[in-house]
């Protein structure tokens, strides 16, 4: 039987599912008297396409699954976009009526964001595909990649989908076909590698921890508990294999009984085989990973 999420994770999934169902009666209303002076055509067009958008990000939010937490974080990124635009483009005549609800859908729209990027909802999202008695853990994300390129990153993945069908949505087929092509194809790097990050946790299972991360490890990696020495905050000195790949925060060392080889990433497409005693984690909420350690009866040490 797969174990029930935590409480809290279930709360805060609630809350974004019950924030962006305000979308629509907040920020949707001030998107659509931003776009009162379109074309008909475009208006509707745009109106039909984001009632679908805010329909697919609300079946994201609410079925947990790693891909949909993806689709989540990008979705919800992308109605804070929305909003600030229609905010911006609102005339005079129209920006005193539209100020409360504009109000209303800029809190939504941060706090939906907010929401599905907390640590506690990311384990849900990907405990949303154990199976048997397993705990899924987020790791998280790299240093640099958080700092520098994630917001772009992100961006990108946004106008690459949506510049090139508001062309086409505005009756201007041939630079919306060729921007919707490139587009497309723009957007799918960025994206892909922020799957990759999602993809990136360790794993309880009954006879021990796994420590699943692509961009470091060239397969997930069962340590079962009679080959785990230890696991405990990593010392200021200490000599651990780092895969934390520079991440933010505390960061878990977990070491082996004996030396053990693995095959870590270097590159694209190469791997480097290596001995090693020990390796630096940073999961999002290492005091929940060594309670769950300690209930599975893995030393913390």
């Amino acid at each position: 039987m797969t174990l029930s999420p935590p409480t809290g994770s279930v709360r805060l999934v609630a809350i974004a599912i019950v924030v962006w169902i305000v979308q629509p009666f907040s920020a949707g209303v001030v998107i659509g008297t931003a776009l009162s002076d379109a074309t008909e055509s475009f208006r509707t067009t745009v109106s039909v396409a984001a009632w679908i958008a805010w329909l697919v990000i609300l079946l994201a939010i609410a079925v947990p699954r790693p891909v949909t937490l993806t689709i989540a974080r990008v979705g919800t990124a992308g109605g804070i976009i929305g909003t600030l635009w229609a905010a911006w483009d609102l005339d005079a005549n129209h920006a005193d009526a539209g100020a409360a609800t504009l109000a209303v859908g800029l809190v939504a729209s941060i706090t939906a964001v907010a929401t599905v990027n907390l640590p506690g909802v990311a384990d849900r999202f990907l405990d949303g595909v154990s199976y048997g008695d397993e705990r899924r853990f987020a790791l998280r994300a790299p240093g640099p990649v958080l700092v520098v390129a994630l917001i772009p990153s992100v961006l990108i993945v946004i106008v690459g989908l949506t510049a090139g069908p508001l062309l086409l949505a505005d009756e201007r087929w041939i630079a919306g076909a060729i921007v919707t092509v490139v587009g497309f194809g723009v957007a799918w790097f960025p994206l892909n590698a922020l799957h990759r990050l999602t993809n990136r946790f360790l794993v309880f299972v009954p006879n021990g921890l796994v420590v699943h991360d692509p961009t470091q490890l060239r397969e997930p990696v069962l340590f079962v508990k009679r080959e785990i020495a230890g696991l405990a905050p990593a010392p200021a000195d200490t000599t651990a294999k780092d895969i934390t790949a520079a991440a933010l925060g505390l960061a878990l060392e977990l070491r082996f009984a004996t030396a053990t080889d693995l095959s870590f990433v270097t590159g694209r497409t190469t791997t480097d085989n290596e001995t090693v005693r020990s390796l630096l984690i940073a999961p999002t909420r290492p005091t929940a990973v060594m309670a769950t350690a300690l209930e599975r009866e893995i030393t913390i040490a």
